[in-house]
């Protein structure tokens, strides 16, 4: 008797523990609760990113603004360094031509005390080779002209390309589809503000590459300007030397 006693309890207590225990309301309330806290962080974690973004869109605009101003500056600089550089060709011309008559001038101090009769083959000779450098004198003037003008065209191309790159991705369609939503949010809630962080971050990153091209163009025109000086300066010092030698020739003549 004892044994069968023995049996039923424990019997009874094996089909107590097979039977699966139901969900309580405070279960079900909890989890919804643990749903709602999810939902607060990825709204909030929402309002971060659009913020942030925001934040560095307006940062590369400004950007962007200040890159094409400084561009326009180097282009004007440029301008003025072109005319700076026709200047000083010219009055390298000039101080060339200078030296070629205080040389004649010195021929002609002499003649005056020696007595010279005139060859006509030497005359007409120095009559062909005077006219053989006015033609050589007046190509390289077009090719200097044409020159400072190629300077000033590809300035000014390479002014227009940086200042086109501001705002030239400041509009486009670049929502999320309903199927790429869907797969980074917990529920489709906030499309307008899921759209305009999508949008900030292409804007970004165009913006990006767009000052990337704005500084190259920077770096050429700075070259650009590099080799200008560079080139003034070299005649600025060949200037300084005929100049030079022809008041050591005007002082002998005197």
């Amino acid at each position: 008797m004892n044994d069968f006693k023995k049996y039923q309890s424990s019997k009874g207590r094996g089909m107590r523990e097979e039977t699966p225990s139901k969900p309580t309301f405070a279960d079900a309330n909890e989890s919804d609760e643990e749903v709602d806290a999810i939902k607060t962080r990825i709204y909030e974690t929402k309002q971060d990113s659009l913020r942030s973004t925001r934040n560095a869109l307006r940062q590369v605009r400004e950007t962007e603004g200040t890159a094409a101003k400084t561009m326009v500056k180097l282009g004007e600089q440029s301008a003025q360094l072109n005319k700076i550089d026709k200047t000083v060709e010219l009055t390298n011309v000039h101080a060339q031509d200078s030296i070629e008559k205080t040389n004649k001038l010195k021929t002609l101090n002499k003649s005056i005390f020696a007595i010279s009769i005139g060859n006509p083959f030497s005359n007409k000779k120095k009559r062909q080779e005077e006219l053989e450098k006015a033609k050589l004198a007046h190509e390289k003037s077009v090719e200097e002209n044409e020159r400072i003008r190629k300077q000033n065209y590809d300035s000014k191309k390479r002014v227009e390309g940086v200042t086109k790159e501001a705002g030239r991705f400041a509009s486009g369609n670049s929502k999320l589809s309903a199927e790429d939503r869907a797969r980074y949010t917990f529920e489709d809630e906030d499309p307008d503000m899921e759209d305009e962080i999508n949008e900030n971050l292409n804007e970004i990153g165009d913006a990006v590459g767009g000052l990337k091209r704005m500084a190259l163009g920077m770096g050429e025109e700075l070259e650009a300007q590099n080799k200008t000086l560079d080139r003034v300066q070299k005649r600025t010092d060949d200037t300084s030397a005929k100049i030079a030698v022809s008041q050591h020739v005007l002082r002998k003549i005197k």
